[in-house]
């Protein structure tokens, strides 16, 4: 226990034991946010792929059911509107868009019982949707024969006195309003059928008659008035089912929301206070051990040391302990007694040591000057390597360019040989030669391609000049003329149409001419490049068109470049900005155009974004105040 106590008294102990607190705190920190962050991102991604979807999949139901009801609901009020026949293709392709939503919605397991509720209950309404049209269908039919009778009773005529009054009885059968009513006519109508009545008439009511047709227009009747009632409950189920579902959704999509919101607020509380933690005892041990426990006992040795340098060798020195501090102290003691007992014997020993001390001191801080001016050196080399680099580059590529021609001309006299070579050597000159010329132009090409790396390095973060106040479409409108005619000369056969829309409310801004037109000229030439690629692999129906306008949004200027080439894939979109990311071939894809565009723009005081759809378009948005400051410096580009 004494042991642990003297070790708990040195000053490297404490020392090694705040280290490994504050560790400790930056360990559990790190943890703390690589928890939250990835359960936030899986609960947002729960969102976005499970509660969002299944939310809009559970409206689509609700609108399919809807239509549904509406069809159901022209069946039952509208018995001649001949809408049944549309009936069967609607529900089925409601079913279908009601089915696909649902798949969707069945991928969330808490939603899935709700899910097959619906779906019951949809094609149950079906059912009774396509058993009333059925029934709708089969009236329509036999109110059409049951007219055509009522019309031929209406006209028909008979000597016959029963045969007359057979006649009335058929007449009274097309206003029957029951079974029984029915069934007391054809009573009578047997009746006289006995007593002998003409054979057409007693025809009208046999068989497939007139009695016939009125049982069925009954029977139908009924069926509807019936199926009219079972679309009602049915429909108030499928009401029902659909409103569960959609509370349903609802509330999962609420509760995900949640608990992705709880989730960031939990990290964020826990960071805090992690935070709040380590600066509470940072301050704590700075004030309590630090600055009384050290500086202060520091402090009063200093002052002594400084008393005895200046000869004060009587007083004693007042600091003890255990500790590092108190060694000190101690030895200083016997430092000062000992330098007492000796003081007249060994001054001029004693000053002469202290002078070779304080000359040592001065030579170290004279090679600490000058190792610091080698360091300041060396960053100015650093910085002018982007220049030096060029000459050993164009050295390069003058010797390939060189090579390439020597090596031609050696190849032309090589081939009036050829004829005297064997089929072996001419094969095995002819792959020397391929090889010799392919390495070249890689040499040359490469060597192009890192010399223009080298000189679009030198315009990163490098203002063009002072700002003058510039009319902006004007400037828009040239630089886009001069991005797109230069690309237009560098590739032969492509052509683009540009639209102009600009805002004459823009008016005049401050810009750097320079910057502002460099950074239009590389958003052109990029916009012109991905519609060369779309030309290249689309049919001849496709025209690249460039649209370029300007506005006035919220006290700054938008400058929009759209093309409608190939557009920017996602999971690059996050790296255009990037130096040195390209998805370019050869010189061309140095990576740079873009964050030069975005450095500028950022020094012109405002922001470069991007809006792309691929295989569609891609849209460029730069936006400056009205009001442009100076340009800033520009900082590193990570």
């Amino acid at each position: 226990m004494r042991f642990l106590l003297d070790r708990w008294r040195r000053i490297g102990t404490r020392l090694y034991l705040a280290l490994g607190f504050a560790v400790i705190l930056t360990l559990v920190s790190g943890a703390v946010g690589v928890f939250y962050f990835e359960q936030s991102g899986d609960l947002n991604f729960q969102v976005r792929s499970e509660s969002v979807p299944a939310l809009e999949a559970s409206w689509t139901v609700a609108r399919e059911t809807e239509r549904l009801r509406n069809v159901g609901l022209g069946l039952a009020a509208e018995p001649e509107s001949g809408f049944q026949g549309l009936a069967r293709g609607t529900v089925v392709e409601s079913l279908e868009r009601i089915d696909a939503a649902l798949d969707v919605v069945s991928g969330v397991p808490e939603l899935s019982p709700d899910a097959q509720a619906v779906s019951e209950a949809a094609y149950d309404l079906a059912d009774v949707i396509d058993n009333l049209s059925r029934n709708r269908e089969a009236l329509n039919s036999t109110n059409q024969v049951a007219a055509d009778y009522r019309s031929l009773l209406a006209t028909a005529r008979s000597d016959i006195g029963e045969s007359e009054a057979a006649l009335a009885v058929l007449r009274q059968v097309l206003a029957a309003e029951g079974e029984t009513e029915l069934q007391g006519l054809w009573d009578e109508f047997t009746r006289l059928h006995a007593a002998g009545i003409d054979p057409t008439v007693a025809s009208w009511g046999e068989g497939q008659g007139v009695f016939y047709v009125r049982s069925l227009q009954l029977a139908l009747n009924a069926n509807i008035r019936d199926l009219t009632v079972s679309f009602a409950a049915a429909s108030v189920a499928l009401q029902n089912a659909v409103a569960s579902l959609l509370a349903a959704s609802r509330a999962h999509s609420a509760e995900s929301l949640g608990l992705a919101v709880s989730s960031f607020d939990e990290g964020r509380t826990l960071l805090t206070a992690i935070s709040v933690i380590s600066v509470i005892a940072a301050t704590l041990a700075a004030w309590l051990w630090v600055g009384n426990g050290m500086v202060r006992r520091l402090s009063r040795m200093s002052e002594r040391m400084r008393r005895m340098a200046d000869g004060d060798l009587e007083t004693p020195v007042p600091e003890v302990g255990r500790d590092e501090i108190g060694e000190l102290a101690n030895a200083l003691e016997v430092f000062r007694e000992q330098a007492l007992e000796v003081q007249r014997l060994n001054l001029v020993e004693k000053l002469y040591e202290e002078l070779r001390q304080t000359n040592a001191e001065l030579k170290r801080a004279q090679a600490r000057l000058i190792a610091q001016e080698k360091l300041a050196a060396l960053g100015e080399l650093v910085s002018g390597v982007a220049h030096e680099i060029r000459n050993p580059l164009n050295f390069v590529n003058n010797f390939s360019e060189g090579s390439l021609e020597l090596y031609d001309e050696l190849s032309e006299m090589l081939e009036t040989y050829r004829d005297k070579m064997s089929a072996d050597d001419t094969a095995l000159l002819d792959d020397i030669s391929e090889e010799m010329t392919t390495s070249l132009n890689r040499v040359l090409s490469n060597g192009g391609r890192a010399l223009a790396i080298v000189e679009r390095m030198r315009g990163l973060g490098v203002v063009g000049g002072e700002p003058v106040v510039t009319e902006l479409n004007s400037l828009v409108r040239d630089a886009v003329q001069s991005g797109t005619n230069s690309f237009s000369a560098e590739e032969d056969g492509f052509s683009v149409r540009t639209v102009f829309d600009l805002d004459p409310d823009v008016g005049e801004l401050s810009l750097v001419e320079t910057d502002f037109g460099e950074a239009m000229l590389n958003l052109v030439r990029n916009a012109c490049y991905a519609m060369q690629l779309k030309q290249e692999a689309a049919n001849d129906d496709y025209e690249p068109v460039l649209t370029v306008s300007t506005r006035v949004v919220d006290n700054a200027a938008e400058i929009r470049v759209r093309d409608n080439g190939t557009g920017i894939a996602d999971d690059v979109l996050g790296q255009i900005f990037n130096p040195f990311f390209s998805t370019r071939e050869g010189v061309l894809g140095a990576g740079l155009g873009l964050p030069i565009a975005a450095d500028v723009a950022r020094r012109l005081g405002g922001d470069l974004s991007v809006d792309s759809v691929f295989g569609e378009y891609t849209e460029f948005t730069m936006t400056l105040p009205l009001t442009v400051a100076a340009p800033v410096e520009s900082g590193d580009l990570v």
